[in-house]
């Protein structure tokens, strides 16, 4: 499995794994306030009978003093008038309670089930059912602790606060894995694009040593039979041997210049001159194709590429444009700079590039024209790099068309 499709399976594994952590942990919180609320409901109900069971067995209800619990906060008996008939503390007996909440369970056998705050600050979980004595009804009102049920659901926030918390250790660590990762694959395309560049530095000295030579000879003879032959057939065979023998030069001027090492030297270029200038070495096969220039902006200084670089990268850049549009079309070159960068766009009115394209555009040799050699824009992504620049590729998104922006230093200024 290719290491790119290893790590999305990975994220993915991951992703689906931190979904289900969190639902369970959610929904365990979630869960955790009905299941503490019905602990507190068969513990008020579980006293309610105890409690009920002693009144039974002594109506004079002096039994109840001494019944206690350690779940209980207090309880005591009302009558269906509100007045107090058993509570822990005898001055309370024979009063009558000030709030009507016991109305409810006078009515009808109802339990009624609500949190309220004592006087001590202390939230209790508060009942009232009705409790059934020989000759009587009176209503149990029992305060509960809720400590024991609080502790559950506390339990199940921290388990969520403790999965977030894992999970976002888990995360950090493995973005910092993957950043570790994509680290090495860039240091092993770097290793492999230098090892390219060796092997085409040697196949270009041989190139230069033994094809340049031979190469010259063969389209000078073909230029001299050219001019010598008077056979229109013959005069254009002769022809095709030259255009051959130049392309074949060309070919191998790229593959040298993207082969040399390309560092920062001393001079600078006026954009606007030189974009007139390439374009002017392009104007009569422009005119043939149908290909209009529009120039617009300015740029305020030099940039800091000698001429000689900046008219290839240009030439490069217009010539492409130009084989895109085989109908003709218009070229738009816009300049302009931001006090540090000079920003040189050119659009095209051609079908634009595919998406592979965009991917592969810079990889040496790779082309979408039968006669190219795949190594125009590889020569300007070098050439721009080299001098602290940079070559960006996109599809216009209105009108169609490709845009190419080439950004490169200015020329700073010294006070």
């Amino acid at each position: 499995m290719p290491r790119s499709q290893f790590t999305h399976s990975i994220l993915l594994g991951g992703l689906f794994l931190t979904a289900f952590l969190l639902w369970f942990a959610v929904a365990n919180y979630r869960n955790a306030e009905p299941v503490a609320h019905s602990i507190l409901r068969g513990m008020s109900l579980s006293l309610g009978q105890a409690i009920e069971a002693l009144a039974v067995r002594d109506p004079s209800l002096k039994t109840l003093a001494g019944f206690s619990s350690s779940d209980s906060a207090y309880f005591s008996l009302l009558d269906n008038q509100g007045t107090i008939r058993f509570h822990r503390n005898p001055d309370l007996i024979g009063s009558r309670i000030d709030d009507q909440r016991f109305q409810a369970v006078v009515a009808s056998p109802v339990v009624t089930e609500e949190r309220i705050r004592l006087g001590t600050g202390e939230v209790v979980f508060e009942t009232q059912q009705q409790l059934h004595l020989p000759g009587e009804t009176l209503i149990l009102r029992l305060a509960l602790h809720t400590w024991q049920a609080d502790q559950i659901i506390r339990r199940a926030r921290s388990g969520v606060v403790v999965i977030v918390v894992l999970l976002a250790v888990a995360w950090g660590f493995g973005i910092w894995v993957l950043r570790l990762q994509q680290r090495d694959l860039q240091r092993l395309e770097a290793m492999a694009r230098h090892e390219q560049l060796v092997r085409l530095g040697e196949l270009g000295a041989v190139l230069a040593h033994e094809v340049r030579t031979p190469l010259a000879g063969i389209k000078g003879f073909a230029q001299l039979l050219r001019e010598r032959v008077q056979e229109s057939r013959e005069r254009e065979y002769a022809g095709k041997i030259v255009a051959e023998s130049e392309r074949l030069e060309g070919l191998v001027t790229d593959l040298l210049t993207y082969t040399r090492q390309e560092t920062m030297q001393a001079g600078s270029a006026v954009v606007l001159e030189l974009v007139q200038d390439a374009w002017d070495h392009l104007a009569e096969e422009a005119l043939q194709a149908k290909v209009a220039l529009q120039i617009t902006g300015a740029v305020s200084r030099p940039v800091a590429c000698p001429a000689d670089r900046l008219r290839q990268l240009l030439l490069n850049l217009f010539t492409n444009a130009q084989q895109a549009m085989p109908q003709g079309g218009d070229l738009r070159v816009d300049l302009s700079d931001d006090g540090e960068r000079a920003t040189i766009l050119i659009s095209d009115s051609g079908p634009g590039f595919a998406e592979e394209s965009l991917k592969r555009a810079f990889d040496p040799f790779y082309t979408t024209r039968a006669s190219g050699s795949g190594l125009g824009l590889a020569v300007c992504h070098k050439i721009a790099a080299g001098y602290g620049g940079t070559v960006k590729l996109a599809n216009a998104r209105s009108g169609g068309g490709a845009e190419v922006t080439l950004l490169l230093p200015l020329v700073k200024e010294f006070a």
